[in-house]
């Protein structure tokens, strides 16, 4: 059977488009969808504070609903960080999940 690819969405606020942060932010994503297969949905919006560089990230799918943000005065920071929160969250979900399941699996023995 053959996924289907995650779904993907980069949104520019009072920022101008950028093709290199949408490719970015897209193979950031794609590699959150590697990881995580029950991931199916990213949706990105890019907007500044200030000086800084702000970006919500939203990672929906199967059982997950999950958002992170960031800032820094630097993109490519601010980018790192927001799809390092998700993955974080990610993984004590997923890690809850399996740990889940097993402890079950021992309390029916």
């Amino acid at each position: 059977m053959r996924e289907r690819p995650m779904s993907f969405r980069i949104h520019f606020q009072d920022v101008p488009h950028s093709d290199a942060i949408r490719d970015e932010c897209e193979q950031l994503a794609s590699g959150l969808r590697e990881e995580f297969p029950e991931t199916s949905k990213c949706e990105v919006t890019v907007t500044h504070t200030g000086d800084d560089k702000e970006m919500h990230l939203h990672v929906t799918g199967k059982d997950i609903d999950i958002a992170a943000r960031a800032q820094a005065r630097d993109m490519h920071e601010t980018m790192t960080e927001a799809f390092d929160r998700v993955r974080k969250q990610l993984r004590k979900h997923h890690d809850k999940q399996i740990f889940s399941r097993r402890r079950g699996k021992k309390s029916r023995d």
